[in-house]
């Protein structure tokens, strides 16, 4: 296994601000991780929805817990005002989370690894497919 690596996940346009936080729901439907953007000042007016239906796995860390904070040392930056900013959509390539969990459960071959950064807390999801994405109108509460 190399070191890991990440890249920008485009799967959308608009995304030009950091996410707030992320949503997490799981029931008998599979996984659903809302990214909120509508929490930031400047932000987008819309949070972007992505159902995984059933994944392989998934973890929720707080930002500063993460231990990709201890593999890295660059990461894709967002740009113009925000570019001190990680951009929130990854895609990982050799991941030691991957690797680890391949040794207690049985990991398809190619198995797509997503890592979405907030301001508060860092989420990766593995399954075998792209998830299903809309904008999606906030309910402030």
């Amino acid at each position: 296994m190399g070191i890991e690596q990440q890249e920008k996940w485009e799967p959308v346009e608009g995304i030009v601000t950091p996410a707030a936080s992320a949503l997490i729901h799981e029931d008998n439907e599979g996984l659903v991780v809302t990214l909120l953007f509508s929490d930031v000042i400047d932000g987008r007016t819309s949070d972007l929805c992505m159902k995984f239906g059933r994944v392989r796995a998934y973890t929720v860390y707080e930002e500063f817990l993460h231990p990709w904070n201890r593999l890295q040392k660059e990461f894709p930056r967002l740009t113009g005002k925000w570019e001190n900013y990680t951009y929130p959509l990854l895609l990982i390539q050799d991941s030691e989370w991957v690797s680890w969990l391949s040794d207690l459960i049985i990991i398809p071959p190619s198995p797509i690894q997503y890592r979405f950064v907030t301001l508060d807390r860092i989420v990766d999801v593995l399954c075998n497919r792209s998830p299903e994405m809309t904008w999606v109108n906030r309910l402030k509460s």
